[in-house]
Parts: C-alpha cells; structure tokens; sequence
C-alpha cells in the first residue's frame, strides 16, 4: 500500500487550513483503523446533524460532501485534525454574533491563522434565530437524558455476565455505536452553544475593560465531569469510596482514552490506585471541594462587577449569556463523557470479538481486531490477515513522522528523535535561565515549580510532587486528577476551552496553552515561573 495515497487514516488536501490543537488530547498519536472508523464517519455526520438542528445547515448539506476540503473533520497520515475554516463558516453562519467568527475560533483553536469569510444571507440567520429556542431545550435535554441513560447501560455491557459468544458480542458492539452515533450531535450542539457563551463572555469583558476576567467567569459551575472524577478519587484516597465504587462511575476512562485500543480504567485499574496514594499525602485543605468553592464565589463577585461596568442597555444580554455558559460548559464535558462511555462499550466487546477471532484462527492476535473498521468487525472481508497485516505496516510508516500543529493542504513531515525519558521528539534545544516562552493565558495566578515534563499519563509516578510544573503535548479527561497535585501547567497545544484549560480553572492552578514546543524545549528539573494571566514561562533556575 503506498503511504502517502488516500486510504482509512489518510486523504488528501488541496487547500483547506487544519489544525490538531484541540485533536492531539484526544488523539496523541496514530490513531487505529477501528478507531477512526467510529470517530470519523460518526463524528462528521454528527457535526452536520447539529448544524441542521440549530439552522446552520440546510437539509442538502447533511450528507458529507466529495471534497475533504469541504469537510468538518478528516484525517492526514493517521492523525485525526479539524478543518479550521469549515468550523470558522459555522461560525459565522449565526452561531455568533456578527462579526465574532474570529473570535469564537480563536477560543477554540487558539489562534485566527485561517480568515476565510462566508457571505451570510440573511435568510440563514433569520432561521438561526427562529429555531433556537427549540434547539437549546433540544441540546440540553437530550444530552443530559443520554447521560444519565449510557452509563447504566455501560455497566451493564461490560460486566463479565453481560458477554457471551460471538454473536452477543456483536450486538453489543452495534449498540454502543448507536449510543454514540445519538450522543454526537447532541455533544457537538452543546459544545457549540458553549463556545457561543464563551465568546460573548470574552467580547463583554473586553468591552467593559476587564479582558482579564474572561477566564474566571468561566469556572465554578457545579456537575463538571472531571472535577465530579476528582473529588471521588479524593474520598477514595480518604476511605470513603471503594475502589469497586469508584470504577463504577469513572472506570471508563484512562490514559488516551479517545483511542479504542488504550485500556480503561475499567481494565486496568493501576493507576487509579497509585493516585490515590499520592492524594493520601495532601493535607485536607486541598479537598477539592474547597477550590470549587473558592472559585465559585470568585465567579459571583466578577459577575457583579462585570454588569456593572458595562453599560444598562447590554445587560439582559450578558445576564443570558451567563446563564447559558452555566448550563452548556458543564454539559459539554457530560457530552464528551458520554461518547467516551459508548467507546468503552465498543472497547469491551472488540477486545472479547478479538479473542474470539484469534482462538479460532482469523486473526493471529486478540489486539489484530484494531487494524479493522466498525463494518468490517461485524462483517469481516476476505483475505482478512492480509488486510491486517497490511494496515499494521501502515501505522508504523505514519508513526516514523509528526505533524505540525496547524497547516493549509498537506501537513509537512516533521522528523522524530529520541528525546527525554526514551520519547520520540522533534529536535529543539532545551532552554537556558532567563529565558522565556509564550503562550495562551489559559487560568489566572503566578506559580514557581520545578518542571516535570510527562508525554503519557501512565508515567505520572512517585517523582511527581505537590508544586510541581506539569509540562505535556496535550492531556486528556484521565489527566484530570493529577491537576490537583500540579502547581500549574504548560501545555504544547489548546485553546482557551480545551481540556487543560477548563481543569486548570477548575483547580485553580495558573496554566499556560498553546506554548509550542514546550514539551522539547523544557526539561525535568528546571525552575519555572509560570504566569497564567501574561501566558508566560520562564526559567528561573
């Protein structure tokens, strides 16, 4: 197969900008054939579904278009990247404000490289607003129904009662990818809603003369995800949860756990217990409890402060903007949760489907069942060990390279090299003292650490102590917990909402996003200051 020619992980672009600053959390590397065959299809048909029900799109645009250029999502030599400005035309097309297209991109991608504009008509936003009532009621509610539905129905599918043969398997299988394929649009109509609340909330303080306080507006909302999986992990570590307990609720995530092929959790619960020591340490005054608190009546006060400043006339509209950044911020991380539940679903019964298929002699190992798409899991093609074989080759040319951040057509290729602590990594001198990198400011505060650089969440050890500076590429939801031991953290790619962001806040740590090359160029041990307000680090020792 050549590499470089169209195929599951590869298409071909003529002249679109992408980027991979919120992608690479989710997907850190190459992804596997069965994943990108959930995500990808899925996930662009999901997109173009909410898009419909919010009026962005039409009725012809819900089928995904001939060019990939065209496209919301695709993928360049297995890495999994958003087209920029495809989601900058949604945009524009009535989810903001006139005029805020850039804006609304800049938080989600963090920067406003790709300034293609569309031509509005004014039809298209006249229908926007006459079907957004409808559709807040739609996105809230059905995303916290499927919520609430998926994870009994989760423990259910992965319990050892739950699997059988072959057969079984399969049906399982096919039912979590319906839970996913119900979940996405739902998610994609709440994160969109969030970014719309997002937006208005930092073109309100910029308006008033508090840019500054954009970011703290933005914590302290009860019933986020991440900070639910924190303070149980906490009360696990306090002996309050048992372990069992505590995988019942959150045993679907762990270290990349947007790829199919990672384990959970749910089976391997190692590093569940290893944090959980680490939090035995932690004096009581870091319960997380205490910081949601804090950061709760730090929101209220700026709040207050904020409608004052601005004039009488826009605030009606800040005080809406408020209530939907209360309702849609949580709910995009319940969204995210969501999908990830019906992929450890789908985990379960492709692993079982593995065994199966390699017992009796269609596949020469379980893990081979990755190297096939959802369609071919269910139905498998001829000459399967071929095809395997074949795709394994495949990912291994792809995982030679890596991809910048952000381009337009084709990503160049960047060369890998041993790095720290036996990585692969693009070649960058470390830094000298006094010297700096600049960023996203991402969460407010000044912290000085001593740097801890970690590309896998599994390596997050004994040698990771309170105060110190968490340097990654990108984290994802399983991160979450070791945000309360950090004393900030800096992170090679983000936005203003990606995952690093909102925990950071949560927590209350200062982080700084979107600092490229952080990860190569700073080294473990190194004295940092970390000043999440300027979106700056320096070495200070």
């Amino acid at each position: 197969m050549d590499p470089e020619a169209p195929n599951i992980l590869h298409s071909l672009s003529q002249r679109a900008s992408w980027s991979r600053v919120n992608e690479k959390g989710v997907f850190p590397g190459v992804s596997t054939v069965l994943n990108w065959s959930i995500w990808g299809e899925i996930g662009e048909r999901g997109t173009r579904r909410a898009a419909f029900e919010l009026g962005l799109f039409s009725e012809d645009e819900l089928e995904p278009p001939d060019s990939v250029d065209e496209w919301m999502w695709s993928i360049f030599y297995g890495r999994p990247s958003a087209n920029v400005g495809s989601w900058r035309h949604l945009y524009e097309r009535g989810l903001t404000a006139s005029g805020l297209g850039g804006e609304a991109q800049r938080q989600v991608f963090g920067d406003v490289s790709s300034r293609e504009s569309v031509a509005v008509a004014p039809d298209r936003r006249a229908e926007v607003a006459e079907r957004r009532p409808a559709a807040l009621v739609l996105a809230s509610e059905g995303m916290r129904g499927l919520r609430a539905g998926v994870e009994q129905w989760w423990r259910a599918t992965t319990s050892e009662a739950a699997w059988g043969d072959a057969k079984r398997c399969e049906a399982r299988f096919a039912e979590a990818v319906d839970w996913f394929e119900r979940a996405d649009p739902y998610h994609i109509m709440v994160s969109l809603f969030a970014t719309e609340a997002v937006t208005g909330i930092s073109a309100a303080a910029e308006r008033a003369g508090l840019p500054e306080a954009t970011n703290a507006l933005m914590v302290g909302y009860p019933g986020m995800e991440e900070f639910k999986m924190t303070v149980a992990l906490w009360d696990l570590s306090r002996g309050r949860l048992t372990l069992e307990t505590f995988l019942a609720s959150h045993g679907f995530h762990g270290a990349q756990e947007g790829e199919i092929a990672s384990p959970s959790w749910r089976e391997d619960s190692g590093p569940v217990v290893s944090l959980a020591k680490r939090y035995e340490s932690l004096a009581e005054s870091e319960d997380p409890r205490r910081r949601e608190a804090s950061a709760s009546e730090t929101r209220r006060l700026l709040e207050t402060e904020l409608r004052a400043a601005l004039p009488a006339h826009e605030r009606i509209d800040f005080d809406d903007t408020l209530a939907r950044a209360a309702t849609f911020l949580p709910l995009r991380e319940a969204g995210r949760a969501t999908l990830t539940i019906a992929l450890d679903a789908m985990r379960a019964q492709a692993r079982r489907l593995g065994t199966h298929l390699a017992k009796r002699g269609a596949l020469a190992a379980p893990e081979d069942v990755f190297l096939l798409t959802r369609g071919e899991l269910l139905e498998l093609p001829g000459h399967l060990r071929e095809v395997v074989e074949e795709r394994r080759r495949l990912r291994e040319i792809y995982a030679r390279f890596e991809l910048p951040e952000t381009w337009r057509g084709m990503p160049p290729k960047q060369p890998l090299v041993v790095g720290e602590e036996s990585h692969s990594h693009r070649e960058a001198a470390s830094l000298a003292v006094g010297e700096r990198l600049e960023g996203l400011g991402a969460s407010a505060g000044v912290h000085e650490g001593t740097a801890r650089v970690v590309l896998d969440a599994h390596e997050l050890g004994e040698d990771f102590d309170p105060g110190d500076v968490l340097i990654s590429a990108a984290t994802d939801p399983s991160w979450a917990p070791f945000f309360l031991i950090a004393g900030a953290v800096v992170i090679d790619t983000g936005s203003n909402i990606s995952h690093a962001a909102v925990v950071a806040r949560e927590m209350g740590i200062p982080a700084v996003v979107s600092v490229v090359a952080a990860s190569l160029t700073l080294r473990t041990g190194q004295r940092l200051r970390v000043d999440g307000s300027a979106g700056t680090v320096e070495i200070i020792g």
